[in-house]
This record gives structure tokens, sequence and C-alpha cells, in this order.
């Protein structure tokens, strides 16, 4: 493999373009084309070679003993320590007829105490020992996740359905369900409304118990490359970057449109070898499996199945899908 670096690029581009690389305002121009050219590809598809693989465990549900809530309070006292902390859980009054159904996010807790504050007043009505359950229905993502691909789990045949934030809230405003994940969608922070941490992976049901899910996702890209930093991008494919800077350059830092031409052209077309490759690298094939439930409309004997009394090409037809 040619493993090459940022530099190897930016010399390669400035060496075409006749601009020596001691020329540092000219090198500066040209980093931030090449740095442009990259998040462009980058933008372009969900690319095979950024695809990679994070592993959650959801945590136990928790609701031993009972839970001291007052009414337009935010402080709260549990009867029975919990061993772990349980900042960042959502808590459930069961059966509270005040605000029935209210879920009430605990933001702070210290392990092995028994005093936990929620992230509003509680609307409920107020009582001594009311039975509750803690659940954990956000986790942290990767710090570099860019986009979740799917999510896989085990003991079901298809992965868990991706849902938009707004379709999972109104879900968790009436479905109180606990058991393994059957939903997911992603929304917010680790520090709400902050881009620089972490995005939030959400899940429904409540989890109850500790279940693996696996999540492949596509990379977010390196900070501003630049000097020995090697490029995501596969040394396959990695003249891409040049002839895309080039394309640029050309017309831009030395006037020459039929260069930039020639070099637009060559992008172009490495860009769709690439994209065909992605093709056929592509995770999901769609299609229709027909249901063995069926066979039962024939009957056996040799090579020739013979369709019994009262099944005709039409009965056929309403019960194989189409498409």
């Amino acid at each position: 493999m040619a493993s090459l670096t940022y530099t190897d690029i930016q010399t390669r581009v400035m060496n075409r373009l006749r601009i020596p690389t001691t020329n540092t305002t000219q090198a500066t121009i040209v980093q931030g084309i090449i740095n442009d050219v990259y998040r462009e590809i980058y933008s372009m598809a969900d690319w095979w070679w950024l695809e990679k693989r994070q592993v959650l465990t959801t945590v136990d549900n928790y609701g031993t003993g009972t839970i001291s809530v007052t009414n337009g309070n935010t402080a709260a006292t549990l009867s029975t320590a919990s061993a772990s902390s349980l900042a960042g859980r959502v808590l459930l009054i069961t059966g509270d007829t005040g605000d029935a159904g209210a879920v009430y996010r605990i933001t702070a807790h210290t392990a092995a105490t028994t005093a936990v504050t929620f992230d509003a007043v509680f609307t409920g009505t107020t009582a001594t020992a009311a039975a509750f359950n803690v659940y954990q229905d956000t986790y942290d993502l990767a710090a570099d996740t860019g986009k979740v691909l799917w999510v896989k789990r085990y003991g079901y045949p298809l992965p868990v359905v991706g849902i938009g934030p707004n379709e999972m809230a109104s879900l968790k405003t009436s479905d109180t369900a606990v058991g393994k994940p059957q939903w997911w969608t992603t929304q917010d922070f680790d520090t709400t409304g902050d881009p620089t941490t972490v995005k939030q992976f959400i899940v429904h049901p409540y989890p109850d118990a500790t279940y693996r899910l696996e999540v492949p996702y596509k990379q977010t890209l390196n900070t501003e490359v630049s000097g020995t930093t090697r490029f995501l991008i596969p040394d396959d494919y990695i003249d891409i970057l040049v002839y895309g800077a080039l394309g640029i350059g050309f017309p831009v830092l030395v006037s020459n449109d039929a260069r930039g031409k020639e070099f637009d052209g060559r992008y172009q077309g490495l860009l769709t070898k690439m994209i065909v490759d992605q093709l056929g690298r592509a995770h999901d094939s769609p299609q229709i499996v027909v249901e063995d439930q069926y066979r039962r409309f024939y009957t056996r004997g040799g090579r020739g199945h013979r369709v019994p009394p009262g099944v005709n090409l039409g009965s056929l037809f309403d019960r194989w899908p189409m498409g």
C-alpha cells in the first residue's frame, strides 16, 4: 500500500501546478482546496470505507423498594440506594393518576445514595412510598459517529427499526412497554444542544435487561487534514483528491481552464468507478420472499404437481404477492 499522507497529496498537486512547495501562502490555499474536495466526496454516499461498528449493551431496569416524591419538587428519595448511579436514566411511577404516564429524567444521583433529582418538577401525586421503575433508554454513540446505518440485535430475523425523533417522542408519550429494543433513533447530544459532545442513541421499549446491540455507522472525517495525516479514502481511490484539487486549482491558481477541465474529467471518471464499487458492496438487497405456507395447495407426486379442487389460477394470485 502506498499509504499516501496529506503532504504527499499536497506535493503532487503543487508540483503539477508548478507552484513551489515552499510557497506557504499558496500551500495554504491548496490545503483548503484538497480538504474541500475531501468533504465533498464524503457527503456523496455512505461509503463502505467509512463504515465502523460499535457495540452497545443495554442496562437492567432498577425498581428496588419505593420512592418518595412531592408534587412541584425536583427532589425525590429512594427507600433503597442503588449501587450504580441512575443519572441520565428515566423514571416512571407505577399507577400514578396525578399525571398518568409521565416520564421523568434523573439529572443527578450519586451511586450508593438515596437522593435523586429530576430534570423538572414532579407533576404527579405526592407519595411517600410509590412503586417505580428506572430505565436507561438513551446511550452515548461513539465520538466519531456521523450517521447510524442500521442496528443489529439477536433473536429476531430483522434489525431494529429506525424511526424519526418525533415519532419516537410520540411513542414514548403513550407506550410504557419494556423488553428488547424494537425501535431506535438519534436525537440531541450528551450535553443538550452542544454538537461538540457525542450523539445520543434512543431505544424503545424500555430495556429491562442487558441486551447486545451492534451499531454499524458512518464515521465522521478527520479534522482539517494536514502534515502526515492519512486520508480515510483507500489508496485505490486516493488519486481522486489530486484530480479534484487540480480541477479547481488550474483555473483558480494558474488561470488554465483547459487543464482544469481535463482533471475534472479524471475526477468524475474515478468518482463514477467509486460509486459503482460502492453499489457492488451495498448491504441492502431488497427482495420478496414468499412464505412457505401456500405449499399445502399442491399435492405431492413426481415432477407433475396438480392443484386440488377449489384452487384455481385466480385464487393463487390472491395469495401470492405481486411485484
